[in-house]
């Protein structure tokens, strides 16, 4: 729900679900609604699924685990990260992650300044919420041409 042009509400389950990369999001803030000051997505990762190594040049990316164990490798240093912890990398940084539990994980991305959640809208399939889509366990980068048009170097 909208209060002004600045401020709004999330409910539960409601945004945009968007199947990317192999990966379920729900795009729960759009830069279009923060000034492009943020973004925020959820993402579901099944087992096997993330993003192979790569670097944001323009912002910051952060991840905060809901549910479910994901593996990350950030400046090439691994961290095993579980429910409710937190980690942040800044612009240039190599960064990548992975479920390599045998469960389901979910986690919070925030970005600033907004724009990953554009990219992932045009290079994935919006879906209804509640539709359990068809996802293979793939470790799939972003489609090079995008990639490149918001900054982000696949390594």
């Amino acid at each position: 729900m909208e209060t002004n042009q600045h401020s709004f509400f999330c409910k539960a389950k409601e945004g945009t679900h968007v199947l990317s990369t192999g990966n379920l999001y729900r795009i729960i803030a759009e830069g279009k609604r923060t000034e492009n000051n943020f973004s925020l997505m959820e993402v579901t990762l099944e087992s096997g699924q993330g993003a192979p190594l790569h670097i944001h040049t323009k912002e910051y990316e952060a991840f905060f685990i809901l549910e479910g164990e994901v593996t990350f490798n950030l400046e090439n240093v691994d961290f095993f990260a579980k429910k409710e912890d937190f980690v942040s990398c800044a612009p240039n940084e190599i960064r990548g992650f992975k479920n390599n539990s045998n469960t389901r994980a979910r986690m919070l991305l925030f970005y600033s300044s907004a724009g990953v959640e554009e990219m992932t809208l045009r290079n994935g399939m919006i879906i209804k919420e509640g539709v359990k889509p068809s996802i293979k366990n793939e470790y799939k980068t972003q489609c090079p041409i995008l990639s490149k048009e918001y900054g982000i170097k696949e390594l």
